[in-house]
């Protein structure tokens, strides 16, 4: 009988599980309980048990961290099934990362249990003749132990059996990659947007490679990984990657953009890592060969990527044309940058570099105009585009939207200082009327061009810089001679009239009356 373990830190679950399920019809006894990771680990260290199943969100040590370090210290002669009330796809990923054998939610089906049990007793039987098809947490962690290098030759044994690969045939890592996604996008549209590639890859797979069954896993939220058997030679690889590719292209339409990388071949299963390896490396060459939906090892190795920088003057004059509200020339350095990245074959490490250096530019310039960058919807797109995968294409868009809602954000930055500026503009002449001063001395002193500013001013007070002064002026005049028994010629100077005529005629022109005849009507009412 094969001892067994149960970890949850719900003594009731615990205990009805253990009335649940026929453990010895199933090869299994339950040897003991633990209500937390901690000591779970202690008694998996006692008892060298081959199974435990445990609740994956407990305090002290989680679920998760149990699995690792049990792993870690004892390899993989300990069997898991995950117990869980969350149908979290990213536990479900790390349990899949951590080969284990399933991911059962509450509450337990107790048919369903019963199977996963039998299974893994046959399993541990070294006879493993079950179907493919229910199984998809051990297809995704044999899978992954594969490609990853870490299967040892038990692990191959299941592989080979459960997943119907040959050990001694050559193998290649296929791996189709989802660009462009729309923002929008959520976890469940995406589940079901790589079930349905998958279900129109296996058709495929099925046709070219009839003597197998396809071998097709979701190993996150945007690749596939394929393993099949090698064909003849790289054109029959082509051929097969090619197809693939329109097949995605098909489902995908508007929604997104295929990659399929064909990895180099492995002469036998244990050697699968290698041909991962290359597909993976594959990645790099997405750019330089931007607008090929299929690349195969072969072609790459005759391009070397380059990592240089691109020339300063670009960042200068893309800063020139932000400024100077120029979309078409912001669209044609950017054109011209995307271009240089694809013909002189520019690494990623590169193109992220200039990537970067356009946004620091940009977002240089709205600080020094004292705005606040967090507020670019855009600003995060561009800064992550690396996180999720785009074409060449894909990230020039993300780009010019970054620089197109930067450019409407310094408009309005420029219109918030002009309206500061204005302000004390007014609040200079209100305090200086009395001094000589006029549109174009003002214009020096807060560094504006007198034209532009005669225009502001007007827009925003509806009156023409010389008639608000004139304004001032008369009115303080006009203060003047009620309050004070100053001479006409002392009041105009006080005024900033240097000449007291001229003081008159101005006078006479806004209040219809001279200076004296003013202050003459003032006295008549005494």
């Amino acid at each position: 009988m094969r001892k067994a373990i149960l970890v949850d830190d719900e003594r009731f679950a615990r205990k009805g599980l253990v009335g649940l399920i026929p453990w010895e019809q199933c090869g299994f006894e339950i040897v003991c309980e633990a209500e937390d990771g901690e000591e779970a680990l202690s008694l998996i260290e006692q008892h060298k048990p081959d199974l435990v199943i445990t609740d994956i969100r407990m305090p002290v040590v989680d679920g998760l961290e149990l699995i690792q370090t049990v792993q870690e210290r004892l390899g993989k002669s300990v069997k898991f099934i995950i117990i869980s009330g969350y149908g979290d796809f990213k536990y479900a990923q790390q349990a899949v990362r951590f080969g284990v054998q399933d991911y059962l939610l509450k509450p337990i089906d107790e048919v369903e249990l019963m199977e996963t049990l039998q299974r893994i007793s046959t399993m541990l039987d070294q006879t493993p003749n079950w179907p493919i098809e229910g199984h998809s947490i051990l297809q995704a962690s044999l899978f992954e132990q594969l490609i990853t290098g870490n299967a040892d030759e038990k692990a191959l044994t299941e592989a080979g059996q459960f997943l119907s690969l040959p050990g001694d045939k050559p193998l290649r890592y296929i791996s189709l990659e989802v660009n462009d996604l729309p923002d929008g996008f959520d976890e469940e549209r995406r589940s079901q947007l790589m079930e349905q590639l998958k279900a129109d890859i296996e058709p495929v797979l099925k046709r070219l490679i009839p003597e197998q069954v396809p071998v097709i896993y979701a190993r996150n939220r945007w690749e596939i990984g394929m393993l099949v058997r090698s064909g003849p030679n790289s054109a029959w690889a082509a051929e097969l990657g090619n197809e693939i590719a329109e097949a995605s292209s098909k489902r995908l339409d508007e929604t997104g953009v295929p990659r399929v990388y064909v990895g180099a071949e492995a002469a036998r299963l244990c050697q699968v890592k290698q041909s991962y390896a290359t597909a993976m490396d594959l990645y790099r060459y997405k750019y330089t060969l931007d607008g090929k939906l299929m690349i195969q090892n072969d072609e790459t190795n005759a391009i070397p990527l380059q990592f240089k920088e691109l020339d300063p003057s670009l960042y200068t004059e893309l800063l020139v044309c932000l400024e100077e509200q120029d979309i078409n020339g912001v669209i044609k350095l950017v054109d011209a940058m995307f271009s240089t990245f694809q013909e002189k074959r520019i690494a990623w490490e590169s193109m992220s570099s200039a990537i970067a250096r356009c946004v620091h530019r940009a977002t240089h310039v709205i600080q020094t105009m004292q705005g606040d960058e967090s507020m670019l919807a855009s600003l995060k797109p561009i800064m992550q585009w690396h996180q999720e995968p785009r074409t060449l294409q894909g990230v020039k868009r993300l780009l010019i939207a970054f620089l197109t809602e930067c450019m409407a954000y310094i408009v309005s930055l420029r219109s918030t200082t002009m309206k500061g500026d204005i302000g004390k503009i007014r609040s200079y002449i209100e305090a200086n009327y009395a001094s000589n001063i006029s549109l174009k001395s003002i214009s020096k002193h807060f560094y504006m061009n007198s034209v532009y500013l005669g225009q502001l001013f007007k827009k925003t007070y509806g009156v023409y810089f010389n008639d608000f002064l004139l304004q001032i002026r008369i009115q303080e005049a006009k203060r003047q001679l009620r309050q004070t028994d100053k001479k006409i010629y002392e009041v105009a100077a006080s005024v900033g009239f240097g000449n007291p005529d001229y003081f008159v005629s101005q006078f006479e022109k806004v209040e219809g009356k001279t200076p004296t005849e003013y202050k003459n009507a003032m006295l008549a009412k005494t």
